[in-house]
């Protein structure tokens, strides 16, 4: 059956009511090239072949033992409760859409309230939101909101950080023209201190730690880069993590973002995921998307409100902070499920045992490989660079290939200089057994190679 939402008649009806002749006319504002002229060639197919044609599909991708995954750079694999998985798919959350009417939704407000608490709690931070996309883009808003705070026109970006997250930054600043300078990288670490030789006045300066090498970074130095041009320190940082180093709010960060994928949300081949965004109280009116807070009716009834909504569909386009919107509500939902159940102390478990794990891995294959860190010296949380004797891609295929283990991340895919180093990253899904089968498959993959 034909889906038609408009009929010609509504149609007509629509554009005499704003006053444009046609359709054409409505888009006029869209260069041409932009607009697509013929139809999509879809063949009309019934609900059973549609079935049998994704199913087919799926069949084709690989899967692999969660034990032999040893691949992090940003979206990580840890254990989710079977509660959260049994909870989320209740019906009631399923929804394209974020529900916030308070007179309908007091639910979904009480869930993005306990959200906002716990990334409170976690980060150290005064106030967070609730409607970042991802932790990419939740670090870019974060930037914007400096630019806007500070009305200045530069900022500070390691490359140490994820080179994702630097892309979409850039992208976010380029038509705004705020100038993105990169700090170098010196031992791993981000060179703060050798940036502060010529400081300029920056709208912010921005830290991930653990950076994308998995080295834990001196926030002190970022502190002082960020001072010296008086500038935000926004700190980019795993929930994860945070169970186990000192938090943002602890040093000094003015704002805290991250990516809340390893708080029960699945790999899911990439996404989606769902972001966090956290500041200090005096920045919270610039803050983008919505934060719910907690108040009673004049009954004396507690209930749950949108507090703040600087979003161009509620307040003047010029006024408004970001037009960023709808937010991956659900996976929110399920991170602040997954906070809930697991506890701090449970996180704390997770993280201690995540250490515990990548450091076994990386003693056992600079014994019995050859391999070394390549930034030695350097304190690692669950995952880390490391030198090899081959080029990493020839080490990766081999390990997946012969062994079936996801060996990590080439890191020459973002830094040419590092065709010879892979970041491995184990979590408390590796158990011991399975670290000691990638540093043997390793061992063997190693003597191969270099006797051949």
């Amino acid at each position: 059956m034909a889906y038609t939402p408009h009929t010609t008649a509504d149609i007509e009806a629509m554009l005499a009511a704003i006053g444009v002749d046609s359709l054409d006319d409505l888009f006029s504002d869209v260069p041409p090239e932009l607009i697509r002229k013929d139809m999509l060639e879809l063949e009309p197919r019934s609900e059973f072949e549609v079935v049998r044609y994704f199913e087919k599909a799926a069949a084709e991708n690989r899967t692999v033992d969660p034990g032999r995954l040893f691949l992090g750079a940003g979206a990580y694999q840890h254990y989710i409760p079977s509660a959260v998985r049994h909870l989320i798919t209740r019906g009631e959350f399923m929804t394209c859409y974020t529900p916030y009417q308070a007179e309908v939704s007091q639910g979904t407000l009480q869930a993005i309230f306990e959200f906002q608490s716990h990334i409170c709690a976690l980060t150290g931070m005064d106030v967070a939101n609730a409607s970042m996309y991802d932790g990419a883009s939740a670090l870019a808003e974060a930037v914007l909101m400096a630019v806007r705070h500070t009305r200045r026109e530069l900022v500070y970006l390691p490359k140490t950080i994820h080179p994702t997250y630097r892309t979409v930054v850039e992208t976010y600043m380029r038509e705004i023209n705020v100038e993105v300078r990169h700090v170098d990288i010196e031992d791993g670490r981000g060179g703060y201190l050798k940036a502060l030789d010529n400081p300029e006045p920056a709208a912010a300066v921005v830290i991930q730690t653990p950076n994308f090498f998995g080295v834990l970074e001196e926030a002190e130095n970022a502190r002082k880069l960020a001072d010296a041009t008086k500038g935000l320190l926004i700190a980019v940082c795993n929930p994860t993590a945070l169970a186990a180093i000192e938090p943002p709010g602890a040093f000094g960060a003015d704002i805290a973002v991250g990516e809340a994928q390893p708080l029960g949300i699945p790999l899911a081949f990439g996404g989606p995921y769902a972001g966090y965004f956290a500041c200090k109280e005096n920045l919270i009116r610039k803050m983008p998307g919505r934060i719910v807070g907690k108040t009673t009716d004049e009954n004396g009834i507690e209930g749950f409100v949108l507090t703040l909504q600087t979003r161009e569909q509620h307040i003047r386009r010029e006024k408004a902070t970001s037009n960023i919107c709808t937010n991956q509500g659900l996976f929110a939902l399920m991170a602040t499920m997954y906070m809930t159940f697991v506890g701090r102390a449970g996180l704390e478990e997770v993280a201690e045992t995540c250490v515990a794990r990548a450091h076994q891995l990386v003693d056992g294959l600079e014994r019995d490989t050859g391999a070394s860190l390549l930034f030695p010296n350097e304190p690692f949380f669950h995952e880390a660079a490391l030198k090899l004797p081959i080029p990493a891609e020839a080490f990766l295929d081999r390990m997946r290939e012969d062994f079936g283990i996801v060996g990590g991340l080439d890191l020459g895919r973002f830094y040419p200089e590092m065709e010879d180093a892979v970041l491995v990253c184990a979590t408390e899904m590796n158990t011991a057994e399975d670290v000691e089968a990638y540093i043997d498959a390793a061992r063997q993959v190693l003597s191969q190679v270099m006797v051949s």
